[in-house]
């Protein structure tokens, strides 16, 4: 039986040989902990940048970007490598 309530991430992401990529996703317990949580990443030694994500369920592939900060992939990018929906508005800090 799949929850029907949100899970919540925020994923890092990190330059090596000149390509960003994603490195490990931290899950949170709420949207705001998602958000808090994207922001602090970018103030880790390494990281460049940091996105927060929401999946509506465990079966669910499909992830809504909730808020990016700093140097991420491309849309594009970032949504073909993590299947994100962009359903909520993003802002860059």
């Amino acid at each position: 039986m799949a929850s029907r309530f949100p899970r919540f991430a925020a994923l890092p992401f990190v330059v090596i040989d000149d390509d960003v990529v994603a490195g490990m996703p931290v899950r949170c317990i709420s949207e705001r902990a998602a958000i808090v949580c994207a922001e602090r990443l970018l103030t880790v030694f390494g990281n460049v940048g940091s996105v927060a994500l929401r999946r509506l369920s465990d079966s669910s592939e499909k992830l809504d970007l909730i808020q990016v900060f700093g140097d991420v992939p491309s849309e594009s990018d970032l949504a073909a490598s993590l299947r994100v929906s962009k359903t909520t508005t993003s802002s860059r800090a």
